[in-house]
């Protein structure tokens, strides 16, 4: 359990905290503080937009974040897999007596091939 909480956090941090962070640093290097605390005290200003402002450069840092230890900056995302086994025919199908009428024709053919060349 405390694995799945530390994998969740992780995942949060990479995908909505440090585009957030990032913007943050940006508007900051713009406009000094008083432009980040407008922005953030702001009602038009949600999370949403800072994130969309921070996600490309957030893409490289978790991407040179990979490159130090792979799956810190690109966390991995547990999934479960099934697999449905496929329903088989214990019978004879039509494409398997076309098959076995054309394997007996090559068959054929390569016999007279054979019988050709001795002669």
């Amino acid at each position: 359990m405390a694995q799945n909480l530390f994998s969740i956090c992780h995942l949060a941090l990479m995908e909505t905290a440090l585009p957030v962070g990032i913007a943050i640093v940006n508007r900051a290097k713009k406009g000094h503080a008083d432009k980040v605390l407008d922005g953030l005290m702001s009602a038009d200003t949600s999370i949403g937009i800072l994130k969309e402002e921070g996600i490309e450069e957030a893409q490289l840092v978790r991407m040179q974040l990979d490159q130090i230890i792979p799956g810190l900056g690109n966390p991995v995302i547990e999934v479960e897999v099934s697999v449905t086994p496929k329903a088989t025919n214990a019978g004879v199908t039509v494409s398997d007596l076309e098959l076995s009428s054309i394997l007996n024709r090559i068959e054929s053919r390569m016999n007279k091939l054979k019988i050709y060349l001795d002669d």
